[in-house]
C-alpha cells in the first residue's frame, strides 16, 4: 500500500506539471505534511546551534560511463547550497566520495516511476541522497520526496533527484528541492488551481477583518506559513509578474519573488522565510523528528585547509605530454585534490579528482608542442569551496612512442586473473601495506568506469569491480606517487 500510495501521488504530479518543462517535479505536500507544518510553535525563538546533516552524491551514468557531469561540479552544487542555507543554521557535509551509478535505464528513464528503484537500491542510510542524471524526457529540473513518503526505507526514506542542466553552481534548484526534502511545500501549494476559491490561501494577514470579508487563514491554508505571501502562480515567472488575480475577498495576489520555494526565475529567489527555516530545522533538530536520523552520527572533525604547494613539474620544465607526471605537497587534513590542467591559461584538457599527491598522464589529452598551465586544490567532506592555489606551468615537446611506463613503476605489483569474468574479483599484491592505494579502471578510450580508494590492510589485496560491458580494460593503481597500468580482458558471457 505505501507504494501505492508513493505511485499515485507522484503521478498527480507528473499529470499536473508535465506540461511546464523545468519546474520542478515535486507534488503537492501530503498531509501528514501539513499537519507537521501547522503544530510548529513559530512564536519560540529559534536556537543558532548549526545543525550538520550529511549528504552522499550519485552521479547517474550511462551502461558506458558517459554523462558530462563531474564529480567537481557535484561540488560545487554543495558548495552554493552551504551558502544559500546559512541562514537557516544548516550545513552540509559529505562523509564519502560521489558515487556514480552506470545504467542506461536510470540516465534516460522516461518517468520517475523507473528511478524509485534506482533510490532504493542505491541509497546510503542516514545521509541525504541526491542523485544528478539526465530528467530530459521527464522536463523536469529536479523532484524531491517529503519525510516519510518516498522509497528507500526505515531511516532512508526518499531523495533529491537533480537535472544536469539545473544542477549549475549558481543555480537554485537543489536549496528548492531540499526545501521540499525538509518538508517545505510550494508557496502556491493548494491554491494555484483555484485561487478566487474559499479554500485557496487569502491575501489577507488580518484575523479580524472587515464584515464580509473572509480573515487570515495562512496557517492552514496554501503554503501554511503567514510569513510567505498568498502565491498563486505554479509556473516559472519573470520578476516582477505582470500576472494578475484576486482572491476570495477580491485583494489582489503579489507573489513573493525572492522565496526559494516559489516558481520564480532564479535571478529572483535568494531566500526561505524565517518560519521555513524553523519548519526545516524542527524537520532534523531531534532523533524523533521525521528526519531526526540524519543526525545520529556526529559530524567527523574537517580542519581547515590551505592550498597545496605544486612541486612538479617546476615552472619552465618540458614535459613529454603522453608521460607528464605531477606532484604536490600533502595538505594536513585533505581527503582528496582537484587537478587541472590548461591549454595556455584557459583551455581545460585534464581536471580530475584524486587521493593522492601525485598523479601520472599517459594519454595524449595533453598538446606537444604548447604551453600550459596547472593547479591543484584540496578537498575535505566539510570543505567543498576551497581555492585553487598558485598556477605553475610547463611547455611540452613531441609525444613518446613508449607503449607504457609499467615496468618503471611499482615494479612488485602482480595483478591476477588478467582475464576474467563480471563480477569476478581482481586480486593485487606488492603494494605497500599500511598506505592508502587508488584504483582506477578504463575503458579502452580512457574514459573512466570505475574508482575506489582504500587503505592496504594486508599482502593481498582484493578488489571487485562491477558489471561492465566494456570488453578491453585498463587497471591504473596508484600508491606513493607511483603508478601501475595493467590491460585485462572481461570476457563476455
Amino acid at each position: 500500500m505505501r507504494y501505492l500510495f508513493l505511485f499515485v501521488l507522484l503521478a498527480m504530479s507528473l499529470s499536473m506539471h508535465a506540461q511546464l518543462p523545468g519546474d520542478c517535479g515535486t507534488s503537492a505536500a501530503p498531509a501528514h505534511i501539513k499537519n507537521f507544518i501547522r503544530q510548529l510553535d513559530y512564536n519560540q525563538p529559534r536556537t543558532e546551534n548549526v545543525i550538520k546533516l550529511p549528504i552522499t552524491l550519485h552521479i547517474v551514468r550511462t551502461s558506458a560511463g558517459g554523462s558530462g557531469f563531474t564529480e567537481s561540479q557535484a561540488f560545487q552544487t554543495i558548495c552554493n547550497l552551504n551558502q544559500r542555507t546559512a541562514s537557516s543554521g544548516l550545513f552540509f557535509y559529505m562523509p564519502g566520495r560521489v558515487r556514480y551509478i552506470d545504467e542506461d535505464r536510470f540516465f534516460s528513464a522516461p518517468d520517475a516511476f523507473e528511478l524509485f528503484d534506482m533510490i532504493e537500491d542505491f541509497n546510503v542510510q542516514r545521509t541525504i541522497n541526491i542523485y544528478y542524471t539526465n530528467l530530459a524526457q521527464m522536463g523536469y529540473c529536479g523532484f524531491a520526496f517529503y519525510p516519510n513518503s518516498g522509497p528507500g526505507g526505515f531511516q532512508n526514506d526518499g531523495a533529491i533527484v537533480m537535472s544536469f542542466p539545473c544542477s549549475q553552481p549558481t543555480g537554485t534548484t537543489l536549496a528548492h528541492e531540499l526545501g521540499h526534502y525538509l518538508s517545505l511545500p510550494h508557496t502556491f501549494d493548494g491554491t494555484s488551481q483555484a485561487p478566487s476559491s474559499i479554500n485557496a490561501e487569502l491575501v489577507t494577514r488580518l484575523v479580524q477583518e472587515a464584515p464580509g470579508r473572509q480573515g487570515a487563514n495562512c496557517a492552514s491554508e496554501g503554503d501554511g506559513f503567514c510569513d510567505t505571501p498568498a502565491d498563486f502562480i505554479a509556473n516559472r515567472w519573470s520578476c516582477p509578474t505582470s500576472l494578475v488575480v484576486n482572491d476570495f475577498n477580491g485583494d489582489r495576489f503579489r507573489p513573493d519573488s525572492s522565496l526559494y520555494m516559489s516558481y520564480a526565475n532564479d535571478i529572483c529567489v535568494s531566500r526561505f522565510s524565517e518560519q521555513q527555516q524553523q519548519a526545516m530545522r524542527a524537520t532534523v533538530n531531534t532523533l524523533s523528528a521525521p528526519r531526526g536520523y540524519l543526525t545520529i552520527v556526529p559530524m567527523p572533525n574537517y580542519p581547515s585547509l590551505t592550498a597545496p604547494t605544486l612541486h612538479l613539474p617546476v615552472n619552465g620544465d618540458t614535459l613529454v605530454p603522453n608521460q607528464a607526471q605531477f606532484r604536490w605537497q600533502a595538505v594536513p587534513g585533505a581527503d582528496f585534490y582537484q587537478l587541472r590542467v590548461y591549454v595556455g591559461s584557459s583551455f581545460t584538457v585534464i581536471d580530475t579528482m584524486i587521493s593522492d599527491t601525485a598523479y601520472l598522464h599517459l594519454s595524449n589529452k595533453i598538446r606537444a608542442n604548447r604551453d600550459h598551465t596547472w593547479e591543484v586544490r584540496a578537498f575535505n567532506g566539510a570543505n567543498l569551496c576551497t581555492d585553487f592555489g598558485q598556477r605553475g606551468d610547463f611547455v611540452t615537446g613531441l609525444y613518446s612512442n613508449t607503449s607504457s611506463l609499467e615496468n618503471q613503476l611499482l615494479q612488485n605489483l602482480r595483478v591476477y586473473p588478467t582475464q576474467l569474468k563480471n563480477g569476478e574479483s581482481i586480486q593485487i599484491s606488492g603494494l605497500t601495506v599500511g598506505l592508502q592505494a587508488e584504483f582506477r579502471l578504463l575503458d579502452s578510450s580512457g574514459r573512466l568506469l570505475f574508482y575506489e580508494t582504500k587503505r592496504i590492510s594486508s599482502a593481498l589485496s582484493s578488489l571487485e569491480i562491477p558489471w561492465l560491458n566494456s570488453q578491453w580494460l585498463i587497471l591504473e593503481i596508484a600508491q606513493s606517487g607511483q603508478v601501475s597500468r595493467h590491460k585485462l580482458l572481461l570476457q563476455q558471457p
